[in-house]
Parts: structure tokens; C-alpha cells; sequence
């Protein structure tokens, strides 16, 4: 079931209630002497509900406290307008905007409670006109009901919605059960002292009650920075020994949502001029990242501290329906600088604590992702040839062994290829001309063989090529391309004297095949050697040769 469908049966049950506990049941009659009783009573609960408390996706209020007396001596009628009106504006208030199906859903909600609620009352006997402790009994069935049915509702809605688990939501329920317990004896207080004083009574427990919701309020937000920060311990625990930063970033954006409502992390990387995203939530569209990162070239160029910003965002990011965005910046290097976003829908979404939370999340991270960047270079200077940055010997084993492990019934081929005199040219014009042929040589290799294919600097003026799939004759096809490619390239090197010439240079290349010419990964490389220096250097260089079964190297031109 779908929640605007849910939202919409919910309402309509609770209609029905409604109108069959005002239909069948007696009511009390409302004079315009009650004004300023009323009156009294619609500030009150709009104090309750403007400083709700929130616990992960529940909303809590101590409305309840004058919830009971309004229902007691002004009926059902009463209880529904205002805390409708004052849902609504609460609401408003407090998110910048009203979203139908949301409001719906939770009138939907309150009108189901409150109707099983007040027929239970009337149902035990319950009367407006009898004092408290004549209803004491009829009272309690309402409070009971309340809480069950709303519950009740509140558990559909969220497994609809799947934002919650089981275990999760009975732990919130009985945190709801502690306020609801705490509003209830405010309400009966509250009862007692307006059966016997009138307005002076509700008057002088007035500035208690605020009281009141304001120190539930602090313990409730002394609870979340808790928990906030509980959260953070954790999630940093996680990634303070990740050295790689992929996983790092994803890890921050798979958990931050999970701390609010509504919300998407995403965080980017300024690589010298560029911003890249590095990794996003869940949930987040390719136009709303595209979005994001336009507002942050645009507003954030040299970010340093952590902002929060809330109802002031772009047209872009307001289209798709965000109010509130916490941007915290880390840095890798002086050419590296990141930033965890942090956006949401609702404009009271993040506060003070959330921005010094992740400022330290952000701390964590500059630390975290230096670390990383370290370990990536010092894994690059030991798997990547410093001149070619081609991979090296010891990455060329690592792939070819990875390559053998996963190649089934498909054949694998490898190139080993020499520079045929290359010891003349350093010999002649310098190491300088010899490094400036081995950096084109490499870059032409890559430009000519496939993108699935790999390409590695075995040693010295000799490279290797791996092929997945290839089989022989895609194989020799692809080292007679190289060959060509070599033998009609003029190489531009330096001399001793300081002047540039262009010089030829050629290559010999032995093609090995598996599994039809060796049977592991090391017979493999062994053979296309042997192919390489008998069948191409010997038989006078510029050639491909290709290994066979009796050893004979075959001339492939």
C-alpha cells in the first residue's frame, strides 16, 4: 500500500469516527463566555506543540496535558480544531512548508486516535458535566486508547514508509510512554486546579507548564547531542584506519542520513580546479547532486569553516524541494579539499550541535583522508613504473596471476616486448633521449591495444601486454599493430649537446597463448620471452614472433 493511499483511508476512518462519536454521543455546548478559556487553553497547546521533541523519526509533544481538559469540558469538537489548526501552523513554522500527503497523513492519524479514544470514554461511561473523579475510570480508557491507536497508526505508517525497524520502533514507544505517562499527570493537574479556580487556575499553572516543556525539551536535546555524538564516535571508529578513501567516503554518506529525517549526504573533492563527487547516499538524483555542485561553485569557492545554511538556497537546490544545507570542508592537501554536504528538506532539520558534530566528523576526516592519500601514493610509487607510470613488475605479477584465477573457458594472451637497440640510443644521445622513448613508447602501447587489456613496464627497455580473450591470432594481430606503429614513429629526444633530433627505433615481440601454449601464468610469461628473443631477436628484430608447442618460434610476417 502506498502512503499517499494510506494517508487518505487513514483520514477517512477517522472522519467516520468523528462523526459517529459527535452523532451518538452527547456534547457539551460551547458559549462565548468560554472565549477566554479557550483562548487560554489554544495558547497552552500551542506551546506544547511548537517545542515538540523529536527521537529519531518521532515526533513527541506534551499536548496531552491540555489535550484532557479541553476534552473533558469542551467535548470532541474542540480538541479536533485546535490541534489541527495548530498542527498545521506548527508545522509551517517549523519547515518552511506544508506537504499535503504529510499533513494529511498525520490529521489522518490524530482523527483515528481521537475518535477510538473519546467513544472508549463515552463507551465506560465517561460525562462532560461530572467532575474528575467521577471520570477517573472513562479518563483513563481515553488515555489508553489514545496512545494504543496512535501507535497503531504510527506503525503502519512507518513500515509503509520503511524508514524504521522493530526493535527500533518499540524503543522509541517506550520512550513515548514515559512522556505520555508525564503529560497525563500535567493534565490532570491541570483539570484539578480549573474545577477549582476557573481561568485563575489555568493562569497560574500556565507559567509551570512552560516550564515544564522547556526542561523536556533541554533533556530532549541534551538526548539527541547524545546520541549525536554516540553516532559520530561510532562512525568514525569505522573509518579512522581506512586507507582507502572510496570506502571511507562511502561509509560517512551511508550513515549520516540514518542520524536525521529526510536528508542526503554528498561529498565532493576539489582536485586543483575541478570539483568532483566522490561519493553520494542513497536516494539522491544525478540532477540533484548536479545541482548541489553548481550551488557550491557558485557560493562556497574557497570554503574554509563549516556554515549551515537554512532557507536561503538557490533555485536549483529549491526546485527539488531542499531548505537546509550543512556544508563542513576538509582537506587533503593545499590541492585537495574536500566537503561533506549534508541537505535537507526541512528547514529546522540541523541546529548548533549538528554543525560541531560534523565539524568534527570534518576534523576526522582531513586527518583520515590525508592518511589515505599517503598510503595511495606510496601503493602507487610501489606498483607504478615513476618514468612510463605504467604499472611494474610486481603489479604485472599480481594481474596476471588475478587474470589466470578468473579466465574460464576464454583464452589469455601476452606480449613481451623488446626495443630493439635500445642500449645505442643512451649510448649515443644520452639517458635523457632514452627515458624520452620509453615515456612514447609506453603511451603508444596504450593507445593501441584494447581498453580491457593491460599494459606493464617488465624492466629495462622491455614491456608486457596481457590480452584477456585474445586468442593467437587476435594476439599476433594486435603485436603486428605495435610493430607497424613503432617502426613508423619518429621519437623526439634531447641530445648531450642540448639540441632535439628525431630518431627511429624498432621492436621484437613474442605472443604466447593460454591454455593452448602453457599451462600456467609463469610457463606463459616464460614462453612469450622465449618466442621474443629466438623467434623475433635472432631471426634479425623488428618482428613478431609466436610461440608453438614444439618450440619452434614461427616468424608472424
Amino acid at each position: 500500500m502506498t502512503f499517499s493511499r494510506l494517508a487518505g483511508l487513514s483520514t477517512a476512518f477517522g472522519l467516520a469516527l468523528l462523526v459517529t462519536a459527535l452523532v451518538r454521543f452527547t456534547q457539551p455546548v460551547v458559549s462565548l463566555s468560554d472565549a477566554p478559556i479557550l483562548l487560554t487553553l489554544f495558547v497552552l497547546y500551542a506551546m506544547t506543540e511548537l517545542f515538540r521533541l523529536k527521537r529519531n523519526h518521532f515526533v513527541i509533544s506534551l499536548s496531552l496535558s491540555v489535550d484532557l481538559l479541553i476534552f473533558l469540558k469542551f467535548g470532541l469538537a474542540p480538541v479536533v480544531l485546535m490541534s489541527q489548526f495548530i498542527f498545521f501552523f506548527a508545522r509551517w513554522y517549523q519547515e518552511g512548508k506544508v506537504e499535503f500527503w504529510k499533513v494529511l497523513a498525520n490529521s489522518g492519524m490524530f482523527l483515528s486516535a481521537a475518535g477510538c479514544a473519546a467513544i472508549a470514554f463515552y463507551v465506560t461511561g465517561g460525562s462532560h458535566q461530572a467532575l474528575l473523579h467521577d471520570n477517573y475510570v472513562p479518563l483513563l480508557s481515553y488515555i489508553c486508547v489514545h496512545y494504543l491507536a496512535n501507535h497503531l497508526f504510527l506503525y503502519l505508517f512507518y513500515r509503509t514508509m520503511h524508514v524504521t525497524q522493530d526493535q527500533s520502533y518499540v524503543m522509541n514507544v517506550k520512550f513515548d510512554l514515559f512522556s505520555t505517562l508525564f503529560a497525563t499527570s500535567l493534565g490532570v493537574v491541570v483539570i484539578l486546579l480549573y474545577e477549582q479556580d476557573g481561568l485563575q487556575g489555568l493562569l497560574a499553572f500556565g507559567l509551570p507548564l512552560v516550564l515544564c516543556v522547556y526542561v523536556f525539551k533541554l533533556f530532549n536535546d541534551l538526548y539527541r547531542s547524545s546520541s549525536l555524538f554516540r553516532n559520530l564516535t561510532r562512525l568514525t571508529g569505522y573509518f579512522s584506519g581506512e586507507l582507502a578513501a572510496d570506502v571511507m567516503f562511502g561509509r560517512v554518506t551511508k550513515e549520516l542520513p540514518k542520524w536525521f529525517e529526510h536528508v542526503h549526504c554528498v561529498i565532493f573533492v576539489r582536485e586543483e580546479d575541478q570539483l568532483v563527487v566522490r561519493s553520494t547516499s542513497d536516494g539522491m538524483t544525478a540532477k540533484e547532486v548536479q545541482a548541489l555542485e553548481a550551488y557550491l561553485r557558485v557560493y562556497v569557492p574557497n570554503q574554509e569553516a563549516p556554515t549551515l545554511r537554512q532557507g536561503c538556497l538557490d533555485q536549483g537546490l529549491a526546485k527539488h524541494g531542499y531548505n537546509t544545507l550543512l556544508i563542513s570542508p576538509f582537506k587533503g592537501t593545499e590541492r585537495h579539499v574536500g566537503f561533506c554536504c549534508l541537505i535537507g528538506t526541512k528547514k529546522s532539520e540541523f541546529d548548533a550541535t549538528t554543525l560541531d558534530a560534523i565539524s568534527i566528523l570534518a576534523n576526522q576526516l582531513t586527518v583520515s583522508y590525508r592518511n589515505a592519500m599517503r598510503y595511495a601514493n606510496m601503493e602507487k610509487q610501489s606498483l607504478y613504473d615513476e618514468l612510463t607510470e605504467l604499472p611494474n613488475h610486481r603489479f604485472l605479477e599480481r594481474r596476471l596471476a588475478e587474470e589466470m584465477e578468473r579466465i574460464t573457458d576464454a583464452p589469455l594472451s601476452l606480449l613481451l616486448i623488446d626495443l630493439d637497440h635500445f642500449k645505442q640510443v643512451n649510448d649515443r644521445y644520452g639517458h635523457l633521449a632514452g627515458n624520452a622513448v620509453l615515456e612514447r613508447a609506453a603511451r603508444l602501447f596504450e593507445d593501441t591495444v584494447r581498453k580491457s587489456d593491460f599494459v606493464a613496464r617488465y624492466g629495462g627497455e622491455e614491456f608486457l601486454v596481457l590480452l584477456p580473450g585474445a586468442n593467437r591470432d587476435v594476439a599476433a594481430g594486435i603485436a603486428e599493430q605495435i610493430r607497424a606503429r613503432m617502426a613508423a614513429e619518429k621519437f623526439t629526444v634531447p641530445t648531450l649537446e642540448g639540441e632535439t633530433l628525431h630518431i627511429e627505433t624498432t621492436v621484437s615481440i613474442g605472443v604466447a597463448t593460454y591454455p593452448s601454449d602453457a599451462e600456467d601464468g609463469q610457463q606463459l610469461l616464460r614462453y612469450a620471452d622465449r618466442a621474443m628473443y629466438y623467434g623475433a631477436k635472432r631471426a634479425g628484430r623488428n618482428r613478431v614472433a609466436v610461440y608453438r608447442q614444439d618450440d619452434t618460434p614461427e616468424d608472424a610476417q
